[in-house]
């Protein structure tokens, strides 16, 4: 889900709230990135809530990696993404 689509305090609620119920060990989340020069300058704003949220549940951030391809100048869609691993710290998942 893409906070494109709805706010973007919706879509940390959703996120937050999938990995609360999650019963995996591990956790992704694919964060838009509107228009980086580059694709490691994501926003910090959302993925810091992101990752505050999603950490905020038990889960660990383990890796991050941005992915995406070159878009025209005047798209307005995202053409990076940063993708969000975490792991549990919670014994009790599964």
């Amino acid at each position: 889900m893409a906070p494109t689509a709805v706010s973007v305090e919706e879509w940390l609620a959703e996120i937050t709230a999938q990995a609360r119920s999650s019963q995996s060990r591990v956790f992704s989340v694919s964060v838009p990135v509107n228009h980086p020069e580059i694709a490691v300058h994501a926003h910090e704003q959302l993925l810091s809530a992101a990752i505050e949220g999603i950490e905020g549940q038990g889960w660990n951030l383990e890796s991050m990696s941005t992915y995406g391809s070159a878009a025209s100048v005047y798209d307005s869609h995202p053409r990076f993404w940063a993708l969000l691993v975490f792991r549990t710290v919670l014994q009790g998942r599964v």
